[in-house]
């Protein structure tokens, strides 16, 4: 009696789809990352499995969190983020055992660090030019 409706779990993933199309402009990403359109696309498929989960809780890094909260902070996501996590991803030369889970925390994570992030590459080039100067 309390199957999911095929139907309706389809039409739900058709809108989270459309919705993270639009919000990571995604036509844009792929123009300006053509070599990571596996990547992009593979972010999209996550954002909407995970938020077209029926589970209550979600795990995040490790912590149980509500799959409203992790659902809230995924929709607020832009291109900024997916550039950032793209470029993050890039640069970590550490194997990942758990890809799905490491691209999940770094999506969960990028609205608040990605700014510090910049901030701290800010700071540094700052100070690494002041020495240069002086």
């Amino acid at each position: 009696m309390n199957k999911p409706d095929p139907i309706h779990s389809e039409d739900i993933r058709e809108q989270l789809e459309d919705y993270f199309y639009q919000a990571l402009e995604v036509e844009l990403l792929l123009r300006l990352f053509p070599d990571d359109e596996d990547t992009i696309c593979q972010i999209v498929d996550l954002l909407v499995d995970t938020c077209a989960t029926k589970r209550r809780m979600l795990r995040i890094a490790g912590d149980d969190k509500p799959a409203e909260v992790v659902r809230s902070r995924l929709k607020k996501l832009n291109a900024d983020h997916i550039r950032f996590v793209l470029n993050s991803l890039a640069e970590n030369a550490t194997p990942v055992r758990n890809m799905k889970q490491y691209l999940l925390v770094s999506l969960y994570n990028a609205p608040t660090t990605m700014n510090l992030h910049y901030q701290n590459l800010t700071n540094h080039d700052f100070a690494h030019g002041s020495r240069k100067a002086g």
